[in-house]
C-alpha cells in the first residue's frame, strides 16, 4: 500500500479487507434485544472455525464442567448472549489480521492488552449504568489504528517504531511526529468501514483527547486502558502510562476504592482472554 498521509487515508482504508459477514450479521443480531438462541447459534454454525472456537472455550478449565458440551445450542445456553458477544466480537476482528513473524510490534501482547481493556470497560461499564457489550467492543478496539499500521502500512510503522525508540515516547506522540496523525484517527475510520456503531467509532477516535463535550464510553475507555496499563496487562506498544483524566473519572462516578473493588474480577475475566486468543 502506499505511504500513509492524512490526504489519502480515506482511500487506503477503503482498501482494507471488510468484515465477514457471517461477523457482520452476527454482531447485528447480538445487538438486538429480542435475538434468540437458536437464530443466533445458526448463524454461528456458518462458520465453521468460530462454532469450534466456541465449543473449545464452552469446555475449557475456565468454567470447569463436569461434563462435555458437544452442541452449539448447549454451548450458546451455558456462556449466555453476553460472552457470545465477547467471543464474535474478538474473533472476528482479529480473524483481520492473521499471524505475522515481524517481531517489531508483539501482536500477542497487544490482543492480551485490547482484550483487557475490553473486560475492564465492560467491568466499569456495568457499575456506570453504560452498555457492557458496546464498552467491551470500545476496548477491544481502541487501538485498532496501531494494528491496521503495522499489518498493512509497515513502512510508516517502522518510522513511528524508530521515532519511539529513539525518543522514549508515547507511541501515539510518535504517530504524530512522524505522520502528522495518530491511530486513534485510522482506527475511527476503520470502525466506520466495517460498519460499527457510531458511539464505538466515537470512543476509538476520542479515549486520548477528552473534549470538554466527549461521551462517557469515551471516557471510559480512556480510564480503562490506563487502569491496563498500570496492571501490565498486555502491551500497547510503548511501556509509559499516560495521564489519568481525573474530570473523567468524576464524570462517570468512578473513584479509587470502587476500582480497587474492580480489579478481582478484571484479573479473573482478563484470564478469558487466553481463550479468545488461541
Amino acid at each position: 500500500m502506499a505511504s500513509l498521509n492524512i490526504n489519502n487515508l480515506d482511500r487506503e482504508v477503503r482498501e482494507l479487507p471488510s468484515l465477514s459477514v457471517v461477523v457482520s450479521q452476527l454482531l447485528t443480531l447480538l445487538q438486538r434485544d429480542d435475538v434468540a438462541m437458536v437464530e443466533l447459534m445458526e448463524a454461528i454454525g456458518r462458520d465453521q472455525g468460530l462454532a469450534v472456537r466456541i465449543l473449545r472455550i464452552a469446555n475449557s478449565p475456565f468454567y470447569g464442567l463436569s461434563t462435555h458440551i458437544a452442541s452449539l445450542n448447549d454451548a450458546g445456553a451455558m456462556l449466555g448472549v453476553h460472552t457470545l458477544y465477547s467471543i464474535v466480537t474478538a474473533a472476528g476482528i482479529m480473524g483481520q489480521f492473521p499471524p505475522t513473524e515481524d517481531q517489531s510490534f508483539d501482536r500477542l501482547s497487544f490482543w492480551k492488552h485490547a482484550i483487557g481493556v475490553g473486560v475492564c470497560a465492560q467491568v466499569l461499564a456495568r457499575h456506570g449504568g453504560l452498555d457492557v457489550e458496546v464498552a467491551f467492543t470500545s476496548g477491544l478496539l481502541h487501538d485498532i489504528g496501531k494494528l491496521v499500521m503495522a499489518a498493512y502500512f509497515e513502512s510508516d510503522f517502522s518510522q513511528v517504531l524508530a521515532y519511539r525508540d529513539q525518543h522514549d515516547c508515547l507511541l501515539r506522540d510518535a504517530e504524530q511526529a512522524v505522520l502528522g496523525f495518530d491511530h486513534t484517527v485510522i482506527g475511527a475510520r476503520v470502525a466506520r468501514h466495517w460498519k460499527l456503531p457510531e458511539p464505538v467509532t466515537n470512543a476509538i477516535k476520542h479515549h486520548h483527547t477528552l473534549l470538554s463535550v466527549v461521551s462517557p464510553l469515551s471516557e471510559l475507555v480512556h480510564v480503562a486502558d490506563i487502569l491496563c496499563r498500570a496492571l501490565d496487562i498486555g502491551h500497547g506498544g510503548d511501556d509509559l502510562i499516560p495521564v489519568l483524566n481525573m474530570a473523567a473519572m468524576k464524570r462517570l462516578g468512578l473513584d479509587w476504592m470502587l476500582l480497587a473493588n474492580c480489579l478481582d474480577e478484571i484479573e479473573k475475566l482478563n484470564r478469558f482472554s487466553d481463550l479468545l486468543i488461541a
